[in-house]
């Protein structure tokens, strides 16, 4: 390279470096004259620029001090739609604090820390999803637990939690295989507008989860000669019902103190709490009585030659609770039926007249079973959700399988309703009337004459039903013509 052309190279870097130089000296001294700031969003749009965020906090937490008290929280917030969008910026022309605060104040609300609990139904209740505020994430947790205390005891639930999920076979008992809640039920953290409701403490949560949102909570003062029957009676409830709302008593035999005050408020559950039961019951076949006409005895001659014996099974069923209530449908496991003693029917052998002259015949004092066994009655008479629930519900044999006439009579009705689905109405002596309802199918017909324990008809779940089991009623005087009253069926069928 010549001399010349390594001068001129020389200079041109020498330029480049005191341009550089130069820049970069501008550079810094614009960087020092520029701020720090914030500019501030409400639901998207420009309220205006702070110099610091600590003092529009500061203000709102001194301005909404009776929000902090009224909560018990160190810290008031914007509302959700706020935000604060850090900015280096040569505009010193702030907005007061004071201004940013009213703008949000007529805006919209402010905000506590908290946490936000969804309840998603199934799609086919077709209920809108409810949202529950909740100050800490404990409160919510124990709500739950309460709530769940209040279908269950607390020592099946421990079994439950423990791992004991499994039944012996050959034992009578229950035991819990799995529980669950119908709803999807998400909890996180967020800020929480003060206007919405937000739960403080256990108590008024567990009344809400258990009672609804609309509930009017009534009490009753205990009075000399009360108990849970009497007391459920009064109020339309049933005793179940009155045992959920009063947990700290166990069973409808638990004692009650005069002037102790009793919650009678109807449950009406925001959630629904399921839990399946695996149970091993005994059933005892009651033996059936065979007459044996012995010519060469002597008229009116009586005497049981075979002795009759109840037999005695151990069945493995399965249902679930919904709600502290037994669901209408019951599984029986038939492959687990363990049989303890076959019956043996009574015989009984009398002379060749006793017929002929009207010889009284030996019965038992109980009506026939109208069901196959193994059954299991699911719900009984009396009051079930603000309503009178009119007779028994009796389940564990299956869809199709067949149900009897429990004593000799005339079909009255045959017939369907929306409630009651298929249905079968059959008139015995004294004015008493027997009704078989949710059928499948009926196979008698109006005017029929029917015998103790006659198939009737077909187990099923017509009409409304969550599943599928025989409703059995017992009425003086024709059900729904006249006058008329329902019984309850335990005063006249032993199950």
């Amino acid at each position: 390279m010549k001399r010349k052309d390594i001068i001129i190279t020389t200079l041109i870097t020498i330029a480049f470096v005191l341009l550089y130089s130069v820049c970069y000296i501008f550079n810094n001294d614009i960087d020092s004259r520029a701020e720090d700031a914030y500019l501030v969003y409400l639901n998207g749009e420009t309220i205006g620029l702070i110099k610091s965020a600590d003092e529009l906090y500061d203000l709102i937490n001194k301005e909404q001090e009776s929000i902090r008290y009224e909560y018990n929280v160190a810290d008031v917030y914007p509302p959700a739609g706020f935000n604060l969008v850090k900015t280096n910026t040569f505009n010193t022309d702030y907005t007061p604090v004071n201004e940013i605060y009213n703008n949000i104040a007529q805006v919209d609300d402010f905000a506590i820390e908290g946490y936000i609990i969804t309840i998603k139904f199934p799609e086919e209740e077709n209920k809108e999803n409810i949202t529950i505020n909740v100050l800490d994430k404990e409160i919510f947790e124990e709500a739950m637990n309460r709530f769940i205390l209040s279908f269950i005891d607390e020592e099946r639930l421990d079994n439950y939690l423990e791992g004991n999920r499994t039944i012996n076979k050959s034992e009578i008992g229950s035991t819990i295989s799995s529980m669950y809640f119908n709803e999807v039920i998400t909890i996180k953290e967020g800020y929480i507008s003060v206007h919405d409701k937000i739960f403080t403490d256990v108590e008024s949560l567990s009344q809400y989860l258990l009672f609804g949102p609309d509930a009017k909570m009534d009490t009753y003062k205990v009075e000399m000669g009360d108990n849970i029957e009497t007391i459920s009676e009064k109020y339309q409830i049933n005793p179940q019902e009155f045992i959920i709302a009063n947990p700290e008593y166990r069973d409808e035999s638990a004692l009650l103190t005069e002037g102790t005050k009793v919650n009678i408020t109807l449950i009406n559950p925001v959630l629904t709490f399921i839990y399946e039961v695996d149970q091993i019951n005994e059933n005892i076949t009651s033996f059936t009585t065979n007459e044996v006409v012995d010519s060469s005895k002597n008229p009116g001659y009586r005497k049981v030659t075979t002795s009759g014996v109840d037999g005695l099974a151990l069945d493995h069923v399965t249902y679930q609770v919904i709600n502290g209530e037994a669901s209408s449908e019951v599984r029986t496991i038939k492959e687990d039926r363990v049989i303890i003693r076959e019956m043996v029917e009574q015989i009984v052998t009398v002379g060749p007249k006793s017929s002929i002259h009207g010889a009284p015949v030996e019965s038992n004092l109980n009506w026939a079973y109208p069901t196959n066994y193994p059954y299991y009655l699911t719900s009984g008479f009396g009051w079930r959700g603000g309503s009178r629930h009119l007779g028994l519900d009796i389940s564990g044999t299956g869809y199709g399988s067949p149900i009897y006439a429990v004593d000799d009579g005339t079909v009255v009705e045959v017939g369907y309703r929306s409630v009651d689905g298929n249905y079968v109405i059959i008139e015995h002596e004294n004015n008493i009337y027997t009704q078989y309802a949710h059928l499948s199918k009926a196979l008698v017909s109006v005017g029929q004459k029917v015998s103790r324990s006659q198939r009737i008809a077909q187990m099923g779940n017509s009409g409304y039903v969550t599943g599928t089991h025989l409703h059995f009623g017992v009425c003086i005087g024709w059900p729904y013509h006249g006058s008329y009253s329902f019984q309850n069926p335990l005063n006249y069928i032993k199950l």
